[in-house]
């Protein structure tokens, strides 16, 4: 039986389909799938503080390399701790064993013991690898020692720099003391120092080598001031005991009494004074700049095998001040850290906002005290104003009491003239009446001193002062209003009452409460001058409390309609036909101004009370002096 077309048309698009799925199954699924794998030997202790500064840096570039996934291996020798022979045999039966079937393209391999135990195994664990090579600690190799396909960053224990830079900073040292240690790196270090130190002019020289700690101290403790101390490093002592470089060298800067200089970047901060060193920030990038070349198969240029990432001089700030060396003798662009810079440099965007907070408060500050001096000026011109305003209604009220003063004064004037017509009389007889005169003589001087109490209290009422707080008595202050205002009170017919508490002292002016109760009295005779002779009496009485004291004037007028009690203290607001209405006005800011208050009560058809309460004696004094203060 035949198929028919469209059957055969499906078969065949069903097994191209089959065939092409097949073969995309088979490839590699896409280029940034693919893993590089890098392998760190390090000879040294990883955790170092200068390898790690290096593996840091070196991670950080390879994590930027694209999208190619590295994988990092790291392994470590420890032969600065151990024996490299002891071991041997064991590392590397653990290395072939963790590296079984894994594919290492490159070796990074960190330190000279590494690099021999890469020239013995490395091609049976890690065939066809490309090496980077990083000497630890000035060791350098030849190009000739480097296995095929390598590369070597050579390391800079630059010891002849340093020495030069101690010099400079101690001309007059008398000699030089070198420290190190007794492992393999160790001596290499102190070899290159060797070197160096035999071309150096000086009295004395002598190396410290694989002491142990306690008598390395004591040694160093006894160095005079005038000395150089190198610290290069010290991984074992004579007696093969383990240290940790950074950890020594910190203990040793505490006891010396010279300064300690060093090779290694990470001394920096440790207590040494500076040296010149490499930088292991720049060498991390150049060996990731190698793995990268490597990985994406750049071949090595025959003319950089070797490489070396650069040094400069660093200065520890602190060490300079603490041994009182002056900076301007250190080598031209050496850095100094930690140094104190000026807040300012150190965070110029807090400083300048703190700054902005502080010109703002200072500017707010002074335009409170410009606010607070314009304040008191209003204040001072309005308190001179209110005496102007005061000493003008007083030169009005006597006015108003012209006629009823030249009667008060007229009447003893009368008197007096009366007398010494009579004296004179007597004189002029032939009588002997001289017992007659003594009377006489006493009416004139009691007519005098009435005239002249009259004119006194005119003239203290009359006269312009500043305002003067001072202890008075309120009832002595009405006693004398009533006594000034008695002739016009009997030139209106009207009676006054004096009802006084026995004590009621306060704080104020005299000259200026008198005022007030002048004009309240004199409202008061205007208010009774249209009623029958038996409602003409007005009542001034003293009242006190424990904090106030009260003084109030009454009349038995008509009184002040509801609708106006709300007016009668507005400045020129008046009841009367020829009155200005400033009187009350006034009358109300003075009292204010002792820190009292003025109000008025009304009973239409029955009169008007005024009521003027002042702070009594202690809360009064107590106001002026923090009025005062302020």
């Amino acid at each position: 039986m035949r198929s028919s077309p469209m059957k055969r048309v499906f078969v065949a698009t069903w097994l191209l389909a089959s065939i092409v799925r097949l073969c995309l199954a088979g490839a590699p699924a896409n280029g940034g799938d693919r893993e590089t794998h890098v392998l760190i030997l390090n000879g040294t202790d990883p955790y170092l503080p200068q390898y790690l500064a290096v593996d840091s840096a070196m991670r950080a570039s390879l994590a930027n390399h694209g999208a190619e996934r590295i994988v990092l291996f790291s392994e470590s020798l420890d032969a600065q701790l151990f024996t490299e022979d002891a071991l041997d045999t064991e590392n590397f039966a653990l290395l072939a064993k963790k590296y079984k079937g894994l594919r290492i393209n490159v070796v990074d391999v960190v330190s000279r013991a590494a690099l021999e135990f890469y020239q013995r195994h490395g091609s049976r664990l890690w065939p066809g690898a490309r090496i980077v090579y990083q000497g630890f600690m000035g060791e350098a190799v030849d190009r000739t020692e480097l296995p095929p396909n390598s590369i070597e960053i050579a390391p800079l224990n630059d010891v002849g720099a340093t020495i030069d830079m101690a010099w400079r900073m101690q001309p007059n040292a008398r000699r030089i003391l070198v420290v190190s240690g007794a492992s393999d790196i160790d001596k290499r270090s102190e070899q290159l120092a060797r070197k160096r130190l035999a071309t150096v002019a000086t009295p004395e020289v002598e190396f410290l080598s694989g002491l142990p700690s306690p008598e390395l101290i004591a040694r160093i403790a006894a160095e005079p001031t005038d000395s150089i101390v190198i610290y290069l490093a010290q991984f074992r002592d004579r007696d093969g005991r383990p240290y940790m470089p950074q950890e020594d060298l910190s203990e040793i800067s505490r006891i010396s009494r010279a300064p300690v200089y060093g090779t290694i970047e990470t001394y920096v901060g440790s207590g040494i004074l500076g040296g010149t060193m490499e930088s292991y920030a720049r060498r991390g990038r150049m060996v990731a700049e190698q793995v990268q070349a490597a990985i994406t198969g750049k071949s090595i240029d025959p003319s950089r095998v070797l490489l070396a990432a650069p040094s400069r001089c660093i200065a520890d700030a602190r060490a300079l001040r603490h041994w009182s060396l002056d900076a301007s003798r250190l080598p031209a662009g050496c850095e100094i850290r930690f140094a104190e810079r000026p807040y300012w440099r150190e965070h110029p965007g807090r400083f300048a906002a703190i700054l902005a907070i502080i010109l703002s408060e200072a500017a707010l500050i002074t335009a409170l005290f410009i606010e607070l001096w314009r304040r008191r000026l209003a204040e001072r011109t309005l308190q001179r104003h209110l005496i102007e305003t005061t000493h003008a209604s007083r030169l009005a009220l006597a006015g108003e009491l012209t006629a009823s003063i030249a009667h008060e004064i007229k009447q003893p004037l009368a008197a007096i003239l009366s007398n010494a017509e009579t004296a004179e009389v007597i004189l002029h007889s032939d009588q002997n009446l001289r017992n007659s005169l003594r009377p006489i003589l006493a009416d004139i001087r009691r007519d005098d001193i009435r005239a002249s109490e009259v004119i006194r209290r005119l003239r203290a009422l009359l006269a312009k002062h500043e305002v003067e707080h001072h202890p008075t008595d309120l009832n002595a202050i009405v006693a004398d209003v009533c006594a000034l205002l008695r002739s016009e009170a009997d030139r209106r017919k009207v009676r006054i009452e004096i009802v006084q508490d026995s004590v009621a002292q306060m704080m104020g002016d005299r000259i200026q409460i008198q005022q007030v109760l002048i004009n309240l009295m004199m409202n008061a005779m205007d208010a009774v001058a249209n009623v029958s002779e038996e409602r003409r009496t007005i009542c001034i009485s003293v009242t006190r409390s424990e904090q106030h004291s009260t003084v109030t004037v009454s009349d038995l007028g008509h009184g002040i309609r509801s609708s106006e009690l709300h007016k009668v203290f507005n400045s020129f607001y008046s009841t009367k036909h020829t009155g200005m209405g400033l009187g009350l006005s006034i009358a109300r800011a003075i009292v204010e101004a002792h820190g009292g208050r003025l109000w008025v009560k009304s009973r239409a058809g029955h009169g008007a009370e005024f009521h003027a309460s002042f702070p009594a004696m202690e809360s009064a004094a107590r106001d002026l002096h923090t009025a005062e203060a302020s």
